[in-house]
């Protein structure tokens, strides 16, 4: 009766200790934004990679960026140091090394890829990969029903494991999120895009987008300095019944250097 004592005691404490979804919630949305002013003294490189493939499967066009990344007053500054990029075209292949290269005037995969690695996977007033969108932040948090599954260990963190869901019907989001215990700062999240693209679009206009996915996962690298370090996602879609495209993307941050808090870096922002 002692040992059952026990045990039921013990699971009665750890319950009491495990705060609720929305605690949970709150802290992350506040540390998100201390995370986000502790990466300002750090400096490191920043890579993109987006592939189009067409609906037979084949290559269409593939690209590469290399970036390094310095902290500003508002945010953080890019410099573009290097790309990579491929066409293909049946048997013929182009290769460039310039951002926004295109063949023609309307060259659809030069205009996306470019979309992709300048917009979607950064943007300047976030130090990180895609969290301008992320369903943990303060500003997002009333767009979203969270749920807590359970904890866990994932990888070197000890993890609470939370679902969402958007409770717009009209955007309609779901994923999941792992948050670290101690320091409520997220490790891992994913997301995917649930709805239909209107019928009348698609019968009218051939549009149909489907399999849209993205995730982020993020490292600690000293006490309350979090970092995302690399993103990635997929999509498919069609416009007009004649222009089909399998998209992947993936971002990574690498390479991070602590500079002096009173020192400034500058250079010009990307080429394109």
């Amino acid at each position: 009766m002692l040992r059952f004592a026990s045990i039921v005691i013990f699971a009665v404490t750890l319950h009491a200790e495990t705060p609720d979804v929305h605690e949970i919630m709150r802290r992350v949305a506040e540390n998100s934004e201390r995370a986000n002013a502790a990466r300002a003294s750090w400096v490191y490189e920043h890579d993109t990679f987006v592939r189009l493939k067409r609906a037979n499967g084949k290559l269409a066009r593939e690209e590469s960026r290399e970036y390094t990344v310095a902290p500003t007053e508002k945010g953080a500054q890019r410099k573009l140091l290097k790309v990579d990029g491929k066409i293909l075209n049946g048997s013929k292949e182009v290769t460039y090394d310039k951002a926004g290269f295109r063949q023609k005037d309307a060259d659809v995969d030069g205009a996306i890829v470019s979309v992709i690695s300048r917009d979607l996977m950064w943007r300047d007033d976030n130090l990180g990969l895609m969290e301008y969108w992320d369903p943990l932040q303060p500003k997002n948090l009333d767009k979203y029903d969270y749920r807590l599954e359970g904890e866990e260990h994932y990888k070197d963190y000890d993890v609470y494991r939370v679902t969402w869901r958007s409770k717009s019907k009209d955007d309609p989001w779901e994923g999941e999120a792992l948050i670290e215990h101690s320091e409520f700062q997220p490790v891992l999240v994913t997301s995917a895009w649930t709805g239909k693209v209107p019928r009348a679009a698609a019968i009218v206009f051939g549009i149909s987008m489907k399999s849209i996915g993205a995730k982020i996962s993020y490292k600690r690298f000293a006490d309350g300095v979090w970092f995302p370090v690399e993103c990635g996602g997929e999509m498919k879609f069609r416009i007009l019944f004649l222009y089909a495209r399998t998209l992947a993307f993936s971002g990574a941050n690498k390479d991070f250097r602590k500079t002096d808090v009173q020192s400034s870096v500058e250079f010009g922002g990307e080429a394109e």
